[in-house]
């Protein structure tokens, strides 16, 4: 069976680090055997314009963005990831095989997980509610599962710290397309494949060594220039300083 082809399409400037998000999002093709992610290459950048009504969204991509962009694989599924409000303050939203999905809503200490960890979740809850093949939407009681509304928004950091689909949704996936396509779902979001930073070749760190993304403490989102400096600081060996501290304290005292 081919896979399916899910296009990820950055339709807003990203607020994000946005090739380190692009090799976390394309490892899942190497742990699943449904969906090839794919980004494609775009050599002008087409955004979609900032609207809070949800038709008007739609319809603006699809009049202004997607005829500029000239796929060579058509894609099954079309994710847009955008930073700016989706209707209601949603953290996404389906309309046939396209979706939209926005960073707007996950705040720097909502993390950890990361904005990553939360896009992956939000991109996997959409690609079920957009799999034609089940009957699948998000619902109002909050179970810990990636399909959970979550209105109070802090509720999806319980959701995807579980990696948890319900009894419900699990019924309605195994009809519909079978065993084999949940355990590969359950695989994704319960994020055991991002691995630990201190294992060579895992995710987490690759993350950190090649993109200087720690997905333990990092929010995901652009860092300030103190972020910055704090990362720097953390850095350097507590033998330097400690012995900073001893050379500055030495001078204050030689000073009085």
């Amino acid at each position: 069976m081919s896979k399916k082809i899910v296009t990820i399409l950055l339709a807003s400037k990203p607020n994000y680090d946005e090739f380190a998000f692009k090799y976390f999002i394309l490892s899942l093709n190497k742990i699943q055997s449904y969906y090839e992610f794919m980004f494609p290459e775009i050599h002008n950048h087409y955004y979609v314009s900032r609207y809070y009504d949800t038709n008007k969204l739609f319809s603006s991509f699809e009049k202004e963005v997607r005829p500029k962009i000239n796929f060579e694989n058509k894609p099954d599924y079309l994710i847009n990831i955008i930073t700016s409000t989706i209707g209601e303050n949603l953290f996404f939203e389906c309309r046939g095989n396209v979706a939209f999905v926005t960073t707007d809503t996950w705040e720097k200490y909502f993390s950890p997980p990361s904005l990553f960890e939360y896009l992956s979740h939000c991109i996997i809850a959409s690609l079920l509610s957009m799999n034609e093949k089940v009957n699948l939407h998000s619902h109002r009681d909050t179970k810990g599962c990636c399909l959970d509304y979550t209105f109070f928004k802090m509720d999806d950091k319980v959701d995807i710290a579980l990696g948890y689909i319900c009894d419900k949704c699990k019924d309605e996936i195994i009809n519909g397309i079978g065993k084999e396509y949940l355990t590969e779902i359950i695989n994704i979001v319960n994020r055991e494949w991002i691995g630990d930073i201190n294992n060579f070749g895992s995710v987490a760190y690759t993350l950190k060594n090649f993109f200087k993304f720690d997905i333990g403490k990092d929010s995901g989102l652009n860092k300030t220039f103190w972020d910055k400096a704090k990362d720097y600081f953390c850095e350097i060996p507590k033998e330097i300083i400690v012995l900073i501290i001893a050379a500055i304290i030495g001078i204050l005292i030689w000073r009085n």
